[in-house]
């Protein structure tokens, strides 16, 4: 799960994909050229499963959920 802060109105928007148009859903600003981060990179945030919400741990360059084991690629630090 990604996510994005909105500049105009300072709200986390989040999302599965950084490809394709990102609106804000709270004021509707195009975010689709603001850097999108990986949820959960935050102490703030809990990195939870997009499909099940299970619980996610690191293995390798993918994060895996523990319940229904779906994969995700981890975004390489700049």
């Amino acid at each position: 799960m990604l996510k994005k802060v909105c500049p105009q109105c300072g709200q986390t928007s989040y999302s599965a994909s950084e490809f394709g148009l990102w609106l804000c859903p709270y004021c509707g600003a195009n975010l689709r050229y603001e850097r999108a981060v990986l949820a959960g990179t935050t102490k703030e945030d809990k990195t939870k499963c997009f499909w099940c919400d299970g619980e996610m741990e690191t293995s390798g360059d993918y994060l895996v959920c523990k319940q229904c084991e779906w994969r995700y690629r981890r975004i390489k630090n700049e």
